[in-house]
């Protein structure tokens, strides 16, 4: 067949940036000079994940059929071969020519099937099912190639007929994608490929159609991530943008709480619903917070944010659909997660907090940090609003007034030897780790000036927050730091994000400029929107995972902004 038109989409390297589609569990990595096909599920490794292994075309003297390129629409060989999956999760492969024959390792299929042979190889004449035993690898019609990792085969379909619904499908989705200034389309067209392809439909209508963090082992909602991607998802299906609201709250506890993942088996909503291997970790710290039988499990209160910015690309009246859920859940984080009764909430469990390998948990378990403040405070003026104007102005003086004072607090906290909003542990007292989380208070309109300065000038403070790659999640000079070390040094799209919104807040527009050409510049450099970066020389740290969703939302977001102001 001849090269498929590829245009401007995304090259796919089959390493850092799989080769999937949309709606598919299914997605293909190389592997040496052969493909592994995965199908992706919620807290399933990638080793746990293969669906078929060591998948190669052999020419007629045995010799390896190179992959000529991979794009958004499908794989293809140097003999003009093509490989597709499909949202049913089956993989297709055109007609092999003549002398050519495919080799594969067949796990899972070959696990429920029976099969005894570890390999097989299927002659280029196969035109009907490849043998009795093997129900699950087919040639459909015309010689074609299809083999189904998920459910029954589906009902014969050409392969020329698959390669044109794709394009068809691949091309509608980004026909979505925002128009940037010039030197940020092609990583734009990336990141929002990535949110096109991690969108997948969780259990069905009941819970609808989320765009998931990555199919590398993220196969769920996370409250967090829901937010992030909802954000940059506004502009260009403002409609999928809602729906993952819909669903991060769609489950919320009797008390107001909002749990942290939803997924296909339930929803992960306290330590009870964790893996044994995380409840022993995490029961091994031993903080005073762990006497608890049962501790909460959600994600930083920033719903209120993200259903604002929705709202612009949307309509308000997502604002209705949400506002009590969003108000039960403010409550909850007064009532329920204040356990020393000090006014000022506390992440109960590192996961609530989303920064989950943070230093400021090595000791304690339950801390309150600044993060958790601001973001409160900030949710509880946007909530002050949207009541005042639907006429309920006393609930409205209500978050007025505690706003009011928990910035009263987190003032209190401040250190201006060292700039710095210091975390509080366990004990009630400060602690000294000098984590990203205290240049978050940034968001809230009405910190003092002084106090935004310092955290301003820290930003970009070579010591400090200044690393050739901003924003490190650890300072660089605390003891902690580590520049590879998930929330202890990489930089975070999200955290810049949220930082560049804060400059934004405090008047500090050009320095909030700079830090998002900054992030744009970095994942460029590093090859696309990874899940962190390392702060030194931009690179993806070993366990960072690719294709992440949030980064891809929000790099779509500042460079949408950025280009405006432009």
């Amino acid at each position: 067949m001849p090269p498929v038109p590829t245009g401007d989409l995304p090259v796919l390297d089959l390493d850092e940036i799989p080769y999937t589609v949309g709606y598919s569990r299914l997605f293909v990595r190389a592997d040496g000079d052969a493909l592994t096909v995965y199908r992706a599920a919620y807290e399933r490794s990638l080793a746990e994940s293969i669906v078929v292994g060591s998948l190669r075309l052999r020419d007629t003297t045995g010799g390896v059929v190179a992959v000529l390129r991979a794009t958004p629409l499908g794989i293809e060989f140097a003999d003009g071969t093509t490989l597709v999956v499909t949202p049913r999760d089956t993989v297709h492969i055109g007609t092999l020519p003549p002398g050519t024959s495919l080799e594969m390792d067949l796990s899972l299929p070959r696990m429920e099937a029976g099969l005894t042979p570890d390999r097989l190889v299927l002659p280029t004449d196969a035109t009907a099912s490849v043998t009795e035993v093997l129900t699950r690898v087919g040639t459909p019609t015309g010689g074609d190639i299809l083999i189904a990792c998920a459910g029954p085969l589906p009902e014969p379909v050409s392969h020329e007929q698959v390669l044109a619904v794709t394009s068809t499908n691949v091309r509608a989705w980004l026909a979505r994608c925002p128009t940037v200034e010039h030197q940020w389309q092609s990583l734009v067209t990336l990141c929002w490929w990535v949110l096109g392809v991690n969108t997948l439909e969780l259990g069905g209508a009941a819970l609808g159609r989320a765009v998931v963090p990555s199919k590398l082992g993220y196969v769920g909602l996370w409250q967090w991530d829901a937010y992030f991607i909802a954000i940059g998802l506004r502009h260009g299906d403002p409609e999928l943008a809602v729906e993952q609201l819909r669903v991060a709250l769609s489950h919320p506890q009797p008390s107001g709480q909002l749990p942290d993942v939803v997924h296909e088996d339930g929803v992960l909503a306290s330590s009870d619903d964790l893996p044994p291997g995380d409840l022993e970790t995490l029961r091994a710290m031993a903080s005073p917070s762990l006497a608890h039988s049962r501790i909460p499990l959600t994600k930083p209160p920033l719903t209120a944010l993200a259903v604002a910015l929705v709202a612009e690309q949307s309509s308000s009246d997502i604002v209705d659909e949400f506002i009590d859920a969003i108000v039960a859940s403010q409550d909850w984080w007064y009532a329920e997660s204040d356990p020393r009764g000090t006014g000022t909430p506390a992440y109960l469990h590192p996961y609530s907090s989303g920064l989950d390998d943070s230093p400021i948990f090595d000791h304690d378990a339950m801390v309150s940090s600044p993060d958790l403040a601001a973001y409160l405070i900030l949710q509880d003026r946007i909530l002050a609003g949207w009541l005042r104007e639907r006429g309920r102005a006393q609930d409205a003086d209500r978050c007025t007034l505690r706003a009011d004072g928990a910035l009263v607090a987190l003032a209190a906290q401040w250190e201006p030897h060292r700039g710095f909003f210091p975390s509080i542990g366990d004990s009630g007292q400060p602690l000294s780790t000098d984590a990203v989380v205290g240049l978050l208070p940034l968001l809230v309109e009405d910190l003092p000036s002084e106090m935004a300065a310092a955290l301003l000038a820290a930003s970009t403070d070579p010591h400090r927050y200044g690393t050739p790659h901003r924003l490190p999640t650890v300072a660089a000079d605390d003891p902690s730091f580590s520049p590879e070390r998930m929330w202890r040094g990489p930089v975070w799209v999200n955290i810049n994000w949220l930082v560049a919104r804060g400059m934004r807040q405090q008047g500090f527009a050009a320095a909030a400029d700079a830090l998002e050409r900054e992030t744009l510049e970095m994942a460029t450099l590093s090859g696309g929107p990874h899940e962190y970066f390392n702060p030194m020389d931009a690179s993806k740290p070993p366990r960072s995972t690719t294709c992440f969703g949030w980064s891809s939302a929000l790099l779509v977001d500042m460079a949408v902004r950025l280009s405006s102001a432009d």
